[in-house]
């Protein structure tokens, strides 16, 4: 008899999406999501995430010089990136720091919106620990999550919008025709609790849990003050706001449409045709920053020297 595959889930979307709100709930709804969940200047209510796994990640990025805070972010992975030198050592660092976990709990899981970006590598990760993924894709609107990431990380508009198009791209990519558990961010305010039986029938079906019961977890979780934003839509690019009705349009279905699927890969095609043009913008930004460090350098030795001549 084949060995019964364990459920890993796997929360995946874009930064400033509802995915530390969705791990939240999860965790108090029993799935071991986190060793460690505390507040920090960047989100006062916790990120939900396993460091370890948020460590090997900026390992892969760092392989290709790439940073989430700098602009370098904005760059997709090269083509055939999942074949190359290092890639394999973080993938098995990767099996060996979740088998023990996957065995041990009834049901685990994580959350890095990055994960969204590397796939390639986690589907080989998945089949090494026999496992199978329990997909949970958070969306937001992109003018929100632009608008987010500007207050927070002082993060350009244009680009932010463009880092959401390219990680849901690659979500939904990713995903393909697997099961997936699609969760609008403003869902969770409009109609929290039918949200969170959705979450619970999803990841834990073999449990009951009353309406009653999700309603506690709910209030200590969902916080109304985490919307920041009108309703009403903001504006956006076309090419965010087109991929992200198409995402929210089939939430209710258990799977993507082949129609989503079909669209997602042409933007990824698009990211490689503008790689080279976006590596060359990234060089030129990174010179002008140390071109500006040094003249800030000379004028401060300009300004002691000056000092040190009127003293004397």
């Amino acid at each position: 008899m084949a060995e019964a595959r364990r459920k890993l889930v796997m929360v995946l979307g874009m930064h400033r999406s509802g995915t530390s709100l969705c791990a939240n709930f999860l965790t108090e709804l029993g799935v071991d999501m986190a060793e460690a969940a505390g507040p920090s200047p960047a989100n006062a209510r916790g990120h939900w995430e396993r460091s370890r796994i948020n460590d090997l990640h900026d390992e892969l990025f760092a392989l290709h010089g790439m940073r989430w805070t700098d602009a370098s972010h904005i760059l997709g992975l090269p083509e055939g990136w999942q074949h190359g030198p290092g890639v394999e050592r973080i993938g098995g660092a990767l099996v060996e720091y979740l088998a023990p976990i996957l065995q041990g709990a009834a049901c685990a899981g994580f959350k890095d919106p990055r994960t969204a970006r590397l796939m390639p590598m986690w589907d080989v990760v998945l089949d090494r620990l026999h496992a199978e993924p329990r997909f949970i894709f958070c969306v937001r609107d992109p003018a929100q999550v632009a608008r987010s990431l500007e207050a927070r990380d002082r993060t350009g508009l244009a680009e932010a919008e463009y880092r959401w198009l390219i990680y849901n791209a690659h979500g939904v990519h990713g995903i393909g025709a697997r099961p997936v558990c699609v969760v609008a961010y403003n869902d969770w305010f409009a109609e929290p609790l039918r949200t969170a039986e959705r979450l619970a029938a999803w990841v834990r079906p073999e449990r009951a849990i009353g309406r009653a019961e999700l309603q506690g977890i709910v209030s200590a979780v969902v916080d109304p003050g985490l919307r920041h934003d009108p309703p009403e839509r903001l504006a956006a690019t076309s090419a965010a706001r087109s991929l992200c009705d198409m995402i929210v349009a089939g939430a209710s279905a258990d799977t993507l449409s082949p129609a989503l699927l079909a669209v997602a890969a042409q933007f990824l095609g698009f990211e490689q045709t503008i790689r080279p043009l976006l590596r060359e913008t990234v060089t030129l930004r990174a010179s002008v920053v140390d071109q500006n460090r040094v003249i800030r350098d000379l004028q401060g030795a300009i300004g002691a020297l000056r000092a040190e001549r009127r003293g004397q």
